[in-house]
């Protein structure tokens, strides 16, 4: 059994790709453009399976979210319900606003008036457009994986709960659930669109599973309470679509802090494990969460795992210009194979997150990330039955 490489949706823009960006009045790229994202797209992919130049390279890769400026910042392009000219941040806690002055102020001086993060204002209730756009990207990234021998390739898309976390409902809806529920069922949708294209799966996104916890986004309930409705809507949203070709991300937040505040694995895991796709996509390469690899062990001994289920460990730091060894990706990864009820068959290594989750926002250059793209590759071929 061959443990394959994969990585988390997000590619860097060139110049070219960001210049279309920065025009686009929508947050996505028009179709007008389509050479240019086709060129583009097909450059990410490149680099993925063949990191460097390697020959070794990713075996399950993404379209690099290129023609959008970010995971969640291209929804006003698909959804009718949002103002045109009026915009929101995100509402967060001064607690984690504390945490980010202390330890990254470089990001928390991004956080205030004008931050790449505001995002249109909700004014009427969400509705869902965008089917076409979604199913047209699925049949470019199915092309593009055929002419460049992929051998899968998947299309990353919001979870509704993150959805609440970036864009805050004011007062269309009337509370947290009602707003959470009512996304779920319209971002199926795209779910729908996306996986009705064979040959191509999906990722939802879904860092509101354990972000939400460190940032402190008010959803005028606790994290923990609100937890399970995020899940269930998930599982709501993906209830009769195929599970074996969708994978769900979790992350506790694509920042460089202490991240004092995030969640416990523990109580963040049994959530997790409720999920009905068939991958998740977690975080384990930090010194904050490398050790969660010994709470899923734990985890797995005692409750067991499905056999339907495998889990893509994030053994690539995206935040860090440290580039970890062919060695140092095995030895973690490692930790996840060897959990008896999980194994090789069911493990596959993973970055943290994705590598410019927004434009003009990553942690590392591109060099260093081909770098750890080649590592990873590499470092998946020792891990042995």
């Amino acid at each position: 059994m061959t443990v394959i490489a994969t990585m988390t949706g997000s590619y860097f823009r060139d110049d070219s790709i960001k210049a279309l960006i920065s025009s686009s009045r929508t947050g996505e790229i028009d179709y007008s453009h389509s050479r240019e994202i086709l060129e583009a797209e097909r450059k990410a992919i490149r680099d993925q399976l063949h990191p460097g130049g390697s020959r070794e390279g990713l075996g399950w890769v993404s379209n690099g979210e290129q023609r959008k400026s970010g995971y969640t910042t291209y929804l006003p392009n698909r959804f009718n319900g949002f103002s045109r000219k009026e915009r929101v941040l995100p509402e967060l806690s001064a607690d984690f606003f504390r945490e980010i002055t202390e330890t990254n102020p470089a990001i928390a001086s991004t956080l205030g008036e004008g931050s790449p993060l505001s995002s249109a204002k909700i004014i009427d209730r969400l509705s869902y457009t965008g089917a076409d756009l979604a199913r047209r990207e699925a049949n470019d990234a199915a092309r593009l994986a055929r002419e460049e021998n992929a051998k899968r390739i998947f299309i990353p898309s919001p979870s509704p709960g993150v959805i609440t976390i970036f864009y805050p409902p004011g007062k269309v809806y009337k509370d947290h659930r009602e707003y959470l529920f009512d996304i779920s069922r319209e971002i199926r949708k795209e779910y729908s669109a996306i996986l009705s294209v064979d040959g191509v799966d999906l990722q939802i996104d879904a860092p509101d599973l354990a972000m939400a916890k460190s940032i402190g986004v008010q959803w005028g309930v606790d994290f923990y309470e609100a937890l399970s409705d995020h899940v269930d809507a998930i599982n709501e949203s993906i209830a009769g679509l195929p599970a074996g070709r969708i994978r769900v991300h979790y992350c506790y937040g694509n920042y460089s802090s202490s991240h004092l505040l995030d969640p416990p694995y523990r109580k963040v895991l049994p959530e997790l494990v409720r999920l009905k796709a068939g991958t998740i996509v977690g975080e384990m390469s930090n010194g904050r969460h490398e050790g969660d690899s010994l709470i899923l062990k734990e985890y797995a001994e005692e409750n067991g795992w499905r056999k339907d289920l495998s889990f893509a460990a994030g053994v690539i730091d995206v935040k860090s210009p440290f580039v970890e060894t062919p060695e140092t990706v095995a030895v973690r990864l490692g930790r996840i194979a060897g959990i008896d009820s999980i194994g090789p068959e069911r493990t596959i290594g993973g970055t943290d997150c994705g590598f410019e989750t927004f434009i003009g926002m990553g942690n590392v250059p591109k060099s260093i990330a081909l770098e750890k793209l080649s590592s990873l590759a590499k470092g998946v071929k020792l891990i042995k039955d």
